[in-house]
């Protein structure tokens, strides 16, 4: 999978990726066989008053980190899909003071679902985990739950 391709194709389609300086660094599989996503960001356009990063800068890191994964497992199985977030819930634990990323994941039993649903119905529902993290932090700053919907496009 060509990630750098993948962020510049975002950045064409969803404009306010590129002003946030989104960069997808690793899609994989994860520790359990399932797949995982990295999605960097630079603090310094994600600033707030505070000089720590936005609360919309993070909650859009998750959503957009979340949505991306889901697209291209859905193209890691050889077909596009629409993907559609319909319903997420976020918590901040801590501030962020330094460039960030996320580690979007699906884990492998979640993953073997939604691939067979995918592939005989055509469309799934998968629930994403996404923590976002400080660089150079072990600690989760704020962790995310999104519920996504892919539809193979027709």
């Amino acid at each position: 999978m060509d990630l750098q391709a993948f962020t510049r194709e975002i950045a064409q389609d969803i404009p306010l990726s590129q002003h946030m300086g989104f960069n997808f660094t690793n899609f994989s599989p994860g520790d359990d066989g399932g797949r995982c996503l990295r999605t960097e960001l630079p603090l310094g356009p994600n600033l707030n008053d505070k000089h720590t990063a936005f609360g919309g800068s993070i909650a859009t890191l998750a959503t957009l980190s979340g949505w991306s994964l889901v697209t291209l497992i859905c193209r890691e199985l050889g077909r596009p899909a629409q993907v559609v977030v319909y319903r997420s819930s976020q918590e901040y634990t801590a501030p962020i003071q330094a460039d960030f990323y996320s580690l979007a994941r699906l884990d492998q039993a979640a993953w073997q679902e939604f691939r067979q649903q995918l592939l005989t119905q055509g469309r799934a529902k998968a629930k994403i985990n996404v923590e976002i993290f400080a660089e150079g932090s072990n600690t989760p700053a704020a962790t995310y739950e999104g519920y996504y919907l892919a539809t193979y496009a027709n």
